[in-house]
């Protein structure tokens, strides 16, 4: 009986052991669209566009749309004895500035340089509140034919626009108070516009993130990232119609997240140009690239039509086009992991998936548009 007790325990001992590490992490923060109503946002459980994906000592932020800001402090323990949440993240990259990746970068920016810390608090020897000394830095595209104001003036809009916010917090030097420093909301030399026809933009710590083109025409440019990290690696497809640089950057990639749209063309057919159906994902892009786990994000769902009204209704479509890899549908919270011993797991919160499950019941702005429901 002892025999079998210690060769159990040997046992047990051997299985942590060999207990799979994440070598890279991907948690979606956002996976939802603009929809009709508040209602609609409310039931869906959706945060807009936003990933943030983990490697080594890195935690970068991959667009930040509408509730991703929330999604962060809900991910981050606290930083202090009082109710101040870490949002943990110092680069952002945006694919393109559609509001709905773009909406919680201004509080990213503007309360995150009281909150934004990267390291781990110490309440041992970091006594009341910490300042934050790095500004946030962000890459994004430039101007183009359609896009007048590319990301480096738009930050420097938001560093005006918050100038008496920031003037008025280095007034509160109190004990208890929460430390502003001026470095920490710095944007002439922190925002970078990615190259037109992207590339390396950072490869430091191990981890390469490269930008490159997409077709979400006719915003112009727009783009889609990877990350490499210790021969792991992720690509995040942005918005985009089914675009040879996806499938060129994704092959036998680790993880894709990869945008799906699930309207009628007739709906608006149109908006096909620049988004990318279940069909034409699992034919154009999945099959060609063989990523070993796909998982849907800024999920479009049809309230109009049975089997296209919910995430596994997008699921079913695009294993009838013939998909038969890995694939789950994006939900708020969820993480990835990419592990040493070559796994993916996948991990998300009963109560958002709960959520998430639930079917469309309102529309997708653009198509409501298109519809005649609301003005364009």
């Amino acid at each position: 009986m002892k025999k079998l007790l210690i060769a159990g325990m040997l046992l047990a001992a051997q299985g942590v052991a060999n207990a799979a590490e994440p070598v890279m992490t991907v948690t979606l923060l956002g996976t939802g669209v603009p929809l009709l109503n508040a209602d609609a946002f409310a039931r869906s459980g959706r945060a807009m566009s936003g990933l943030m994906v983990q490697a080594g000592t890195e935690r970068m932020l991959f667009d930040c749309g509408g509730g991703v800001y929330t999604r962060l402090t809900q991910l981050t323990k606290r930083i202090s004895p009082l109710t101040v949440y870490n949002v943990g993240v110092d680069k952002v990259f945006l694919s393109h500035l559609h509001t709905d990746h773009i909406a919680d970068l201004a509080p990213l920016y503007a309360l995150g340089a009281l909150y934004r810390h990267t390291e781990p608090f110490n309440p041992a020897t970091d006594i009341g509140y910490k300042p934050v000394t790095t500004p946030l830095r962000v890459w994004g595209p430039g101007a183009g034919p359609n896009q007048p104001v590319g990301t480096w003036a738009m930050m420097q809009n938001f560093r005006m626009a918050y100038d008496s916010d920031f003037y008025v917090r280095q007034l509160f030097t109190g004990a208890g108070s929460v430390v502003f420093n001026n470095d920490a909301v710095e944007t002439l030399d922190s925002t970078v516009e990615i190259p037109p026809q992207g590339g390396v933009l950072y490869d430091q710590n191990g981890v390469k993130v490269t930008a490159f083109l997409v077709n979400h025409e006719p915003v112009s440019p727009s783009y889609g990232f990877r990350v490499d990290y210790k021969g792991k690696s992720f690509v995040y497809s942005g918005d985009t119609a089914p675009d040879g640089n996806v499938v060129k950057y994704s092959k036998g990639v680790d993880v894709l997240v990869h945008e799906v749209y699930g309207y009628k063309r007739e709906d608006g057919a149109e908006i096909y140009d620049y988004h990318t159906s279940p069909e034409d994902a699992a034919t154009q892009v999945f099959g060609k690239a063989k990523p070993k786990q796909v998982v849907y994000s800024h999920i479009v769902m049809d309230p109009f039509t049975p089997g296209s009204d919910s995430p596994e209704g997008l699921i079913n479509r695009t294993r009838k086009a013939g998909y038969k890899g890995k694939l789950a549908a994006g939900q708020d919270l969820m993480a990835i992991s990419i592990n040493d011993d070559n796994t993916i797991t996948i991990d998300a919160p009963e109560a958002q998936s709960k959520a998430n499950r639930r079917k469309a019941t309102s529309p997708f702005i653009e198509v409501a548009q298109a519809k005649g429901m609301i003005a364009p």
